[in-house]
């Protein structure tokens, strides 16, 4: 990063002089341009550091990349790609690859003949209309998040004077559902019920080969199926203490305090260049310590015998590190798996109650809505919420940077609980009049 020292000349005139590096040589010697910049007298000495680190900030851009900054000949094209080039180093892979996914399939496409300095809120607006036919609320708006950062940068660089994404209209879709998916403080204890069930699954007669070629007919037949305990453990982290899926994959033994009933955060499974590996978490705050229920160790101890007792059969084939949620010869479990199995186990139920209406409405067990994985993380907020758990508090296990974020997220999930909360008071009233 430049560097910028000030400076008053006898005069009085306050001027900056700035250092940007440049790399360096094949000797190892560093490559330095220096230059200097006068700023506005009459501002303070704040306002002008300000100024001069803006001044510096652009130059170092313009220096390091080679750019002609010349917004009626540059393409949107070409300026588009410089910045994914200049953002990849302060992102993470997986969200440079999803900005990169998201240029290429229809930003470049549709802006590829324009010049930047040409592109205006009528055009954004129209690009959003092509949208709206294919892709949900949601998926529109990390288009609208992209166009946005971009042109930021264009201004920043001093090569337009306005954002065009600022004030461009999103076109309303028709009949979506909006907001966030997540089980009711009512709905997850259904679901935590679902997971010790059992589940009669009919598999259809077909035909098999012997590995001598000679095939032969299997008829119908019925298999009772149970949820692994490694999923009841990854399932029931996930809602009660609302890790995200990559935190729960990236857990190992090693995290896991069955004393003091501690889960170490310090890790997530996200993707990489080489692929989905371990990285740092999400933000800084998301390392953290968590507690869990007590209805939770019976399950990890019994996980724990399991897991022992698998890699002992396994002898040699044990292939291992470690890793909390593993596959069958003890590698990590792979990053799609939870939730394959998590909507296969919410059909498979939602179906066992179809089937079985009077046990389910005898044990309270209803149909329960097809959620996102993730859609337990917010599960958990909310349960929390309706807990009266404090914001903070909440903020703090889920790992939030700050409550405003957990406020902001779960907003309309509290509305709910809002009204939870007026009828208390109603009731106290009514009581105390």
């Amino acid at each position: 990063m430049a560097s910028i020292n000030r400076v008053m000349h006898k005069s009085g005139r306050i001027v900056y002089r700035i250092v940007i590096c440049m790399g360096y040589d094949k000797q190892g010697n560093k490559l330095v341009k220096n230059l200097t910049y006068s700023v506005n007298q009459s501002a303070t000495p704040k306002q002008q550091e300000k100024e001069a680190l803006k001044y510096a900030m652009d130059m170092e851009d313009k220096i390091k990349y080679g750019y002609d900054f010349n917004a009626e000949k540059m393409s949107f094209e070409d300026f588009a790609y410089k910045w994914l080039e200049n953002a990849k180093d302060n992102i993470a892979y997986g969200t440079y690859v999803g900005y990169e996914q998201l240029l290429k399939s229809k930003i470049i496409p549709y802006f590829k003949s324009y010049k930047v300095a040409h592109i205006k809120t009528p055009v954004i607006e129209a690009f959003y209309k092509t949208l709206v036919d294919e892709y949900s609320t949601g998926t529109i708006n990390r288009y609208a998040n992209v166009l946005s950062c971009i042109f930021k940068t264009a201004m920043r660089w001093n090569m337009i004077e306005h954002n065009p994404c600022r004030e461009a209209k999103k076109p309303k879709k028709k009949q979506e559902e909006t907001g966030l998916k997540y089980f009711t403080p009512k709905q997850a204890l259904m679901f935590l019920k679902s997971l010790n069930l059992s589940y009669e699954v009919l598999h259809k007669g077909h035909q098999r080969t012997y590995d001598a070629g000679k095939t032969y007919f299997v008829n119908d037949f019925t298999k009772t199926l149970t949820v692994p305990t490694q999923y009841k453990v990854f399932y029931s982290l996930s809602l009660l203490c609302g890790f995200r899926k990559g935190e729960t994959l990236a857990l190992s033994w090693n995290d896991i305090d069955l004393e003091k009933k501690e889960i170490s955060i310090s890790k997530s499974i996200g993707r990489t260049e080489t692929g989905f590996d371990t990285k740092d978490p999400k933000t800084s705050t998301s390392v953290r310590t968590v507690p869990f229920p007590d209805d939770i160790l019976p399950l990890l101890r019994e996980y724990k015998k399991e897991y022992a007792l698998l890699r002992f059969k396994l002898g040699t084939a044990w292939q291992g590190d470690n890793s909390l949620f593993i596959q069958v010869d003890g590698k990590r479990m792979g990053n799609s798996t939870p939730y394959q199995y998590f909507i296969t186990h919410l059909n498979r139920y939602n179906q066992w109650v179809k089937e079985h209406s009077e046990k389910a409405k005898a044990e309270g067990l209803e149909e329960l809505p097809i959620i996102p994985l993730h859609g337990l993380r917010h599960s958990c907020a909310t349960l929390l919420n309706y807990l009266e758990m404090n914001i903070i508090d909440i903020s703090k296990i889920l790992g939030h940077a700050n409550c405003s974020t957990t406020m902001n997220i779960y907003a309309h999930s509290f509305e709910e609980q809002k009204r939870v909360a007026s009828n208390k008071l109603n009731e106290f009233l009514r009581l105390n009049a």
